[in-house]
């Protein structure tokens, strides 16, 4: 389902796989690419003191790679299709972004007179923890194909107002095109040639839940989701009760760890933990004698297992 989760899942996935491509052409393990050549030949005057220098990161290349790798399966431009795409350009975009500026300081005796500075991938938690902060602040979208004419009416007022131009939802397989039905892919999603006929041929894309349409024609840059932001189509189901319909197994039974700060009491939903012991028995102290064998001791101890109500 187009849950924020999903969002974060496909985001992280286009930023790690931008990175790890990135990286590969560092450390010279790809011979498609290298250094970044933008940075190389760079026009701006860098500040005074220092130019840039050694082997920049070709996070483009990376880029490149993660979005035919990635989009290349998201062919059928329904609205979750579109969704995907989006947080897959979202992620890649993070990773360019938080690209570090290392330095290397040239001159007499050790002095600093002239720094040779380049780009350098982070940590990837870094970019794993902003993309959490994202996912928190994530936008609900919807799907739209922009209208034919401008005397439609309003298909869906819970998002658009009364006072703006028409424009036709489409929610995932249940898309609707001036009132006929897309076309149904054999894989139960919209077809994208279906798509690409409504609406005189305008291409769908997403708009921001929510929130007005100025009046006037054509959609507001307001309702548009910027290319940072994650963005999902349905509300997250309650993770804390089984639903096979919508894929959560609940959290029951589930192990927890009780002296973790996001442990039992956040996993098992306020529901409480059962507390199991048992005895944990492994080999231990183990010692080669010549020749050949290795003999252990056999250590026991005395644990416990939490698991939610």
């Amino acid at each position: 389902m187009g849950s924020r989760e999903a969002a974060f899942t496909y985001a992280i996935s286009s930023a790690g796989v931008t990175y790890a491509v990135t990286a590969a052409c560092s450390r010279g393990n790809i011979t498609a690419c290298g250094c970044e050549p933008t940075v190389r030949t760079r026009k701006a005057s860098p500040p005074s003191g220092w130019e840039w220098g050694g082997c920049s990161a070709d996070v483009t290349y990376g880029m490149r790679f993660a979005r035919r790798f990635l989009d290349a399966r998201e062919v059928e431009g329904d609205a979750r299709s579109l969704m995907n795409l989006h947080n897959n350009k979202a992620g890649r975009k993070i990773v360019k972004a938080m690209l570090q500026t290392e330095c290397k300081c040239h001159g007499v005796s050790g002095s600093c007179t002239v720094r040779t500075c380049w780009r350098t991938l982070p940590n990837f938690r870094q970019i794993g923890d902003a993309l959490m902060k994202k996912y928190y602040r994530a936008r609900p979208v919807m799907a739209i194909t922009p209208p034919s004419a401008p005397t439609l009416t309003i298909q869906n007022s819970d998002y658009l107002d009364q006072s703006s131009i028409e424009v036709v939802p489409i929610m995932g397989n249940e898309a609707k095109s001036h009132g006929k039905p897309n076309e149904i892919s054999s894989n139960g999603r919209t077809d994208r040639r279906s798509l690409k006929k409504s609406g005189n041929g305008k291409r769908a894309h997403l708009i921001l839940k929510r929130t007005k349409v100025n009046s006037g024609p054509g959609i507001s840059q307001k309702r548009i989701p910027k290319r940072s932001e994650l963005v999902f189509l349905q509300p997250s189901p309650n993770y804390c009760e089984p639903d096979l319909t919508q894929g959560s197994l609940g959290t029951q039974g589930r192990s927890c760890n009780r002296t973790s700060k996001d442990g039992c009491d956040l996993m098992c939903c306020g529901r409480g933990y059962n507390t199991h012991q048992y005895t944990k028995t492994w080999q231990c102290r183990c010692k080669f004698h010549w020749c050949c064998r290795v003999f252990c001791d056999t250590c026991t101890e005395r644990t416990e297992e939490y698991t939610c109500k």
